[in-house]
């Protein structure tokens, strides 16, 4: 065998990370937004929440019941609105049979009134 007389190619190296201040600038400018980002979205979520929640839809096109006068009549009833709390009827321990057949006629009337004002 023979041997070659020529020099074997080395491979090109990288030059590094070398980085002008202008793209530093730029790096940590977007990592203070990303940042700020994460800090500021809870605190930004809960405001805009609150915001949002104030409106009732008291509109003068609701469908919403409204009880009262003055500014109690401005919150829909909680008997008014299907699936509210105010459909059931509430059980305590303790209660006797003659207490839970009451609350079961209470539901069984409250169901039924439903059921009417839905009706067209």
């Amino acid at each position: 065998m023979t041997e070659d007389s020529e020099p074997v190619p080395k491979l090109p190296r990288g030059r590094g990370l070398r980085l002008s201040v202008p793209e530093i600038f730029r790096i940590l400018i977007t990592g203070a937004m990303l940042v700020a980002v994460l800090i500021l979205a809870k605190p930004c979520g809960k405001s805009v929440s609150s915001f949002l929640m104030k409106f009732d839809n008291t509109g003068s096109g609701s469908a919403a019941k409204h009880v009262g006068s003055g500014s109690a009549a401005i919150a829909p009833s909680m008997n008014a609105l299907p699936g509210s709390a105010g459909d059931y009827v509430e059980l305590h321990p303790g209660m006797t049979d003659e207490e839970v057949r009451q609350a079961i006629e209470q539901a069984k009337a409250k169901a039924k009134a439903h059921a009417g004002s839905a009706a067209p």
